[in-house]
């Protein structure tokens, strides 16, 4: 059973997040499609580390976090995280996030360094590295039918099934209770038509041009996950590390896909509380 705690920010946005433990604050964003419900088993593992976790719905995905007029640019997202700390009181925190959270995560380390202490983006390289060939965009090609008018028809369409075709896709060796969990605790969330059409905006919103405030490569520590069978290569994983220097390392989780945080959970759960405790 999670218990939701919520805090409020400027422009009358609203944070709902599930919070566990004392400590140094550590944020955990998810992706799509997804819910915070997923971070539920790492979050507790972490607190029970030292730190104080901070699990939100992302913007819109929860109808009480939606804001009329606030899009969903690169811009807009990279405020999230800020915008989150000054809700919560805190200085600084370690960003953990997934798909879109590590896009998330990415832009606040450029937007504000001084508050990010530590980043781990899992399944997204540095977007500079990630491929342009036809094959990694077959791979992708949600994001084209997603902008479409009628995205929300065909993410609603035979009680969600595009959400259980994406998983087995993203994910082929993903079976279980914490998959079939994850996935039932998603078409929860978009039975709701507002938070569908948010989470539908983050597509549409995408833009090629990304904002100069948004470009600057992280200057903190990091640790870069993936999966051997992630829709990024496991070479612009390692890239990534590379890239941004000696405090970065990769985490190559075999036989994962594009959720490797929870098809290898464990691992990652211990590598992570690795990660935060080397740091200062």
């Amino acid at each position: 059973m999670v218990t939701w705690s919520r805090a409020g920010a400027a422009a009358g946005q609203s944070f709902v997040f599930a919070e566990q433990g004392r400590g140094p604050l550590v944020v955990f964003w998810h992706g799509f499609p997804d819910t915070p419900y997923s971070w539920s088993g790492i979050a507790g593992k972490v607190s029970a580390a030292g730190y104080r976790t901070v699990a939100p719905w992302l913007r819109g995905y929860h109808p009480e976090t939606v804001v009329e007029g606030l899009g969903y640019g690169p811009l807009e997202l990279a405020q999230e995280t800020i915008k989150l700390l000054d809700a919560l009181g805190e200085r600084d925190a370690v960003v953990v996030g997934h798909d879109w959270g590590g896009i998330l995560a990415y832009g606040a380390a450029s937007l504000a360094p001084e508050r990010i202490r530590g980043l781990v983006p899992i399944s997204f390289p540095l977007p500079d590295l990630i491929p342009r060939t036809p094959a990694f965009f077959w791979k992708v090609r949600h994001i084209v039918r997603l902008k479409l008018p009628n995205a929300a028809d065909l993410v609603r369409r035979d009680d969600f099934a595009y959400l259980e075709e994406l998983c087995r896709r993203w994910a082929p060796n993903w079976s279980g209770p914490a998959r079939d969990r994850a996935v039932t605790e998603a078409k929860s969330c978009f039975n709701d038509p507002a938070s569908l059409e948010a989470a539908i905006r983050y597509y549409r919103d995408m833009s090629p041009r990304t904002p100069r405030e948004v470009k600057r490569a992280p200057t903190m520590p990091g640790l870069v996950v993936g999966g051997t069978d992630d829709l990024a290569p496991p070479a612009t994983i390692r890239r990534t590390a590379a890239v941004l220097g000696d405090d970065w390392a990769p985490l190559i989780l075999d036989g994962a896909g594009h959720w490797p945080h929870l098809e290898k959970e464990a691992e990652f759960t211990d590598q992570l509380i690795s990660f935060l405790q080397r740091l200062p």
